[in-house]
Formats: C-alpha cells, sequence, structure tokens
C-alpha cells in the first residue's frame, strides 16, 4: 500500500511540474524562452540519437500508461518547437498505441473470452467495437486521440480487448493523433493568444468534446437496443 501511495505521488509530480512550468511561462514568456534555448542546446549533446530517445520514451509513455502524456507531450514542443516537437510527438505515440493494440489483442482477449462470460464480451464488444467497421465507436477513438485533454493512454489497449479490427484502428490512431500532438508541442512551446494557431486549435478541441459526447451518447442508446 505504501509502494501504491509512494507510486501515485511520483506520477502526480511529474505530472504537476510540467504543468506549473508551462503557467510561468505564459506569464514570463522571455525567461521561459531563455530556458528553453539552454535546454535545447543541452540536447544538441546527444546528437542525431536526441530525437530517436525521446520517440522512444513518448512510445514508452503509451505501453507503460502510468507516465503522464500531457508531460511529454508538452516536453516535445519545448525542446523541439511546436511543429518539429509536433512530429516526433506523433511518431512516438502511433508506435507506442499500436503496439499497445497488438497486446491487448494477441493475449488479453484470450483471457477476456476464458474467464468473461460470452454475454458479457458481446455487449462490451458492441458498445467499443459496434457491428459496423466504420461505426460511430471508430469516430469516437478517433476523437479520443484528437483531443490532447482526454486521458487516452489505456485507450488502446482497452480497445484492444474488443473485436474492433485493425483497419478502422489503424485510421483513428493515424489520424487522430494529429491535433493532440500539435496542440500539447505547441503548449510545451510557450503559449501565445496572440498566435493564430493558439486560436485556431482552440476552437478545433473546443468544438470536438460536444461532437465525443454526441457520440458517446449514440453508443449508449444502441448498446441497449
Amino acid at each position: 500500500m505504501k509502494a501504491k501511495k509512494i507510486g501515485k505521488s511520483f506520477w502526480l509530480i511529474i505530472t504537476i511540474i510540467p504543468l506549473l512550468a508551462i503557467f510561468w511561462g505564459f506569464f514570463n514568456p522571455i525567461e521561459y524562452g531563455e530556458l528553453q534555448k539552454y535546454w535545447q542546446l543541452k540536447m544538441q549533446n546527444f546528437g542525431q540519437f536526441a530525437p530517436f530517445l525521446f520517440i522512444l520514451l513518448q512510445s514508452l509513455q503509451v505501453i507503460f500508461t502510468p507516465i503522464s502524456h500531457y508531460a511529454v507531450g508538452a516536453l516535445g514542443g519545448f525542446l523541439y518547437g511546436p511543429y518539429v516537437g509536433a512530429l516526433y510527438n506523433y511518431i512516438g505515440r502511433i508506435i507506442g498505441h499500436m503496439i499497445a493494440f497488438y497486446l491487448s489483442h494477441k493475449w488479453g482477449r484470450k483471457i477476456a473470452d476464458r474467464f468473461v462470460e460470452p454475454k458479457i464480451i458481446s455487449k462490451y464488444d458492441k458498445i467499443v467495437a459496434g457491428d459496423k467497421e466504420y461505426g460511430p465507436q471508430t469516430l469516437s477513438l478517433f476523437l479520443i486521440y484528437f483531443l490532447p485533454l482526454f486521458p487516452d493512454d489505456e485507450i488502446s489497449y482497452i480497445v484492444g480487448l474488443s473485436k474492433m479490427k485493425f483497419r478502422p484502428f489503424f485510421y483513428a490512431n493515424i489520424f487522430g493523433h494529429m491535433c493532440g500532438s500539435l496542440s500539447l508541442s505547441y503548449i510545451g512551446s510557450g503559449i501565445d493568444t496572440k498566435d493564430f494557431l493558439f486560436w485556431f486549435l482552440f476552437f478545433v478541441n473546443l468544438l470536438g468534446f460536444p461532437i465525443l459526447w454526441f457520440l458517446f451518447r449514440k453508443i449508449e442508446k444502441d448498446s441497449l437496443t
């Protein structure tokens, strides 16, 4: 129990510290920019391996879900700027989520089929995977990945347990992480409310949540019929 509390405290700290740093950067952009330049120069010591190390970190934070994707995504923007950081975020998240889906689909489904009642499994499949290959579940999954503030680290494991096929998962994964990767990278690079990109990402994400809520309600109603 004590070890569990220590673990939770550790992950909470590494999540809160970057968030506090972002708020500090918003009110002190000059000092924040100087700190960025300092760490960007430090990263040059790793040479060409630096991007690969960051992509590996981004992939691992998906596979080992307690690591905060908010912190790592913002770190990408802090170290590499909004666009290059977004690219590294994107590559790492794509790899991590595909591995998570594969692991869950390969072994988790077999365990679920063996120990969970078929009636419960069938209902679960209807809610998560749906009856159609490209139904509202696929669009919901896309939006979950798309919205940066939605906790999506565990979702690929959850989806992997269902009968959702790889192809709809692949498309949701490939296209969904574009906005989330860019949004978190932009936040980490320093928020500027006068920047067009800030308002573009703000309104895109603002519109995404009500659409996702509507889809959840539709899936819930369909599962009861």
